[in-house]
């Protein structure tokens, strides 16, 4: 009995919720999950968490970018995961970021690892009109958080390949992300490492000038002390004497 699997394949990735809303009776709903799980009709991704499978190879249809979507009501892609979904990335990482409101605990499914992180702010969230299953930050946030969390955006290598291939962002959406974060130092870094790509993103000098004007009197560093050894007196950072020097480095490295 396949009572209901077009409708579950319709939705690819579903909650238990979305099969008792078809059903209208739990226990019902919970027969149908295990049989359908048993005849390889479906896959648990992790606990309220199912997608419908390929017939043909009996594997989830749903891609990692819609299952970190899934995971709560609020999930959304961020940091490197959000650059690699953009087509950004430079190296592949079986580890997925997954901002939200509410908290999950990390799970590996597939041999990919979907790691929680708390939502910082509330805007900045889009829903692509040819994926409509993913949530992600948008280009502006992406970059800032990136900026934000250098760790998590794979390192400030690979974060600075990931930014040499954009090549255009909206500054006033910059800023005001930068202005909900409210910290310094994220205006102090931003400035810095942005004005390496101010020509290939089409960054204004005002944009700068905003950065620098909102820096405060702190001398801080970019990463550790022991790569971040030259002393930028224009934003008040040690850091690498020239960051543009990891892009003759390169390497594709899988983490």
């Amino acid at each position: 009995m396949k009572k209901y699997l077009e409708e579950l394949h319709q939705l690819r990735i579903f909650h238990k919720k979305d099969v008792l809303s078809l059903i209208k009776d739990d226990n019902a709903t919970k027969e149908l999950l295990r049989r359908y799980k048993k005849m390889g009709l479906i896959s648990q991704i992790r606990r309220d968490l199912y997608s419908v499978n390929d017939l043909a190879n009996k594997a989830a249809i749903a891609t990692k970018f819609e299952i970190a979507s899934q995971i709560t009501p609020s999930a959304y892609l961020s940091y490197h995961s959000a650059l690699e979904y953009y087509g950004l990335a430079n190296q592949v990482f079986y580890e997925l970021y997954v901002s939200s409101e509410e908290r999950f605990n990390n799970f590996e499914y597939e041999g990919i690892s979907y790691t929680y992180c708390q939502s910082g702010i509330s805007h900045g969230v889009v829903n692509p009109p040819m994926d409509s299953m993913v949530n992600v930050t948008d280009l502006e946030r992406t970059v800032v958080d990136c900026i934000d969390s250098i760790n998590r955006s794979g390192g400030l290598e690979e974060l600075v390949v990931c930014f040499s291939l954009i090549t255009y962002i909206k500054e006033e959406q910059l800023l005001s992300y930068l202005d909900t974060y409210r910290k310094q130092f994220l205006f102090q870094k931003a400035g810095f490492i942005l004005s390496y790509f101010q020509k290939e993103m089409k960054l204004s000098d005002d944009f700068f000038k905003e950065c620098r004007q909102r820096i405060g009197k702190s001398v801080r560093y970019l990463t550790d002390a022991n790569e971040s050894s030259t002393y930028h007196k224009e934003w008040k950072l040690y850091a690498p004497e020239n960051i543009l020097s990891y892009l003759e480095q390169g390497g594709n490295e899988y983490v």
